[in-house]
C-alpha cells in the first residue's frame, strides 16, 4: 500500500512517546481511575493523545490515538500589552546604555523560547539514544551471505513517532519529508557507513543495500495507516512497500547514486529506482526498477502483486536525489531476462532450466 495517506482527526499509533506510555501505565495502575473513565486524554504542545486499554481473558491490549492540534491558543491582548511595555522599556535602557541590549531585544522578539515539554523541542542525545539494541540485517551478494550491523535506539524511534508527516500539494514534497528528517539522518548515515565498511566495491555496496532492504520482512497495513519513517522500518524490522522503498532510496542516495521511487497509483504500490543506462531503465524513466517488498532481481518488474496482478500503469516518478549511474546493472538485467523466461516455462522444468532457476535464486537470496 503506497497511496498518499489521508490524515484523519484521530490516528492510531503503535509507538507513542515514552511520556505518553508512562502516563498510561500510571493511569492503569490505579483501578479507580481507569474503571471510571475508560479513555485517558493527554495533551502536548503539538498533539492530543487518547489512550484506551482492553482487558480480555487477562490479556492487556493498548490502543494509542493521536491528533495533531490544528490551532494554538493566541496570546491574550493583556499579555501582548505587557510584552510591548517590557520591550519599549528595554529600548529606552538600550538608548541610554549602549547598543548591546538592542541586539538582545532583537533576539527576544525574533526567537521566543519554546513551550517546555512541547514536541517541537529537539531531544537531547542521551534521550535519543535511550534503549539501544544491536540488530544484524542479513543480505546476499552474488550468492554469498553477509550482514550489516546497526545500533538502533528506542529514543530515536519514539521521537520520530511524534513527527507526523505533513500534507503537501506536491507529491514529491510529501515523500521527501520521510527521507530528509534531520534527527533520523544523523543515525541512518551510520548505517550507510556500515554498508561501505562491509563491501569494498561501490557497486557491491549498492547490491548489499538492495538485498538488505529486500530481506526486511514485508508487512501490509490498512489503507489509512500513517506511513513510517525509514528508521522505523529498521527499528521494528518490518515495513510495507513505500516504507521499504524510501529506506532503500535513502541508502542509495547516501552511497552517492541517483535515486527515485516509482508510485503506482492504480496498483497502490511503490518501488525504488536507481539511475542507470537507458537500456536498463524502466519504461524510459531514467531509473532501473528495484522491487523492495521481497528478494528479487533488480530490473525484474513482471511479478504478481496480490489482487493487483502485474504492474500495468505508468508510475509517478518521484526523484529523491541526483547522483551516479549504476553502470554495472547490466548483469542484473541479463539475469532478470533469464528469470522471466524460466518463469514463463510453467511449473515443469527440465534439468537445465531448474538448475539455472536454483542458481539465480541462490545468487540473489530468493526463496525457491
Amino acid at each position: 500500500m503506497s497511496s498518499k495517506r489521508s490524515q484523519p482527526m484521530w490516528v492510531e499509533v503503535r509507538d507513542p512517546p515514552q511520556w505518553v506510555r508512562d502516563a498510561a501505565y500510571e493511569w492503569f495502575a490505579d483501578p479507580r481511575s481507569w474503571s471510571q473513565d475508560q479513555v485517558l486524554h493527554l495533551s502536548s504542545a503539538t498533539y492530543d493523545y487518547r489512550i484506551r486499554v482492553e482487558v480480555t481473558g487477562g490479556t492487556l491490549r493498548w490502543h494509542y490515538f493521536r491528533r495533531q492540534k490544528i490551532s494554538r491558543s493566541r496570546t491574550s491582548r493583556k499579555s501582548l500589552a505587557v510584552w510591548v511595555v517590557v520591550i519599549l522599556s528595554l529600548l529606552v535602557v538600550a538608548v541610554t546604555w549602549g547598543g548591546d541590549l538592542v541586539s538582545s531585544v532583537r533576539t527576544l522578539v525574533a526567537e521566543p523560547s519554546g513551550t517546555p515539554g512541547g514536541d517541537s523541542i529537539s531531544p537531547a542525545p542521551k534521550d535519543l539514544e535511550a534503549g539501544p539494541k544491536t540488530i544484524d540485517y542479513p543480505y546476499v551478494l552474488c550468492g554469498r551471505p553477509g550482514s550489516i550491523r546497526f545500533d538502533a535506539y528506542r529514543g530515536v524511534n519514539d521521537h520520530l513517532s511524534t513527527q507526523y508527516p505533513a500534507s503537501f500539494d506536491d507529491e514529491r514534497d510529501y515523500w521527501l519529508q520521510f527521507v530528509d528528517e534531520s534527527i533520523q539522518d544523523r543515525y541512518l548515515k551510520r548505517l550507510a557507513e556500515n554498508i561501505r565498511a562491509a563491501e569494498a566495491l561501490p557497486e557491491d555496496q549498492v547490491r548489499a543495500a538492495i538485498s538488505m532492504v529486500q530481506k526486511i520482512p514485508y508487512i501490509d497495513y490498512p489503507f489509512d495507516t500513517p506511513a513510517k519513517y525509514p528508521y522505523h522500518v529498521l527499528y521494528h524490522q518490518n515495513g510495507d512497500c513505500d516504507e521499504k522503498s524510501l529506506l532503500l532510496a535513502y541508502l542509495l542516495r547516501e552511497l552517492g547514486y541517483g535515486v527515485a521511487v516509482f508510485h503506482f497509483r492504480e496498483e497502490q504500490h511503490m518501488a525504488a529506482g536507481i539511475k542507470a543506462p537507458a537500456q536498463y531503465c524502466y519504461r524510459k524513466t531514467g531509473y532501473a526498477f528495484i522491487e523492495t517488498t521481497r528478494p528479487a532481481i533488480p530490473t525484474y518488474a513482471e511479478a504478481e502483486y496480490g489482487g493487483a496482478g502485474r504492474l500495468a500503469s505508468d508510475p509517478d516518478v518521484i526523484v529523491i536525489a541526483d547522483g551516479d549511474s549504476f553502470e554495472t546493472i547490466w548483469r542484473e538485467h541479463a539475469d532478470a531476462a533469464e528469470w522471466g523466461r524460466i518463469q514463463g516455462m510453467g511449473s515443469e522444468l527440465d534439468q537445465y532450466a531448474y538448475g539455472r532457476y536454483r542458481n539465480l535464486a541462490q545468487w540473489y537470496g530468493m526463496p525457491y
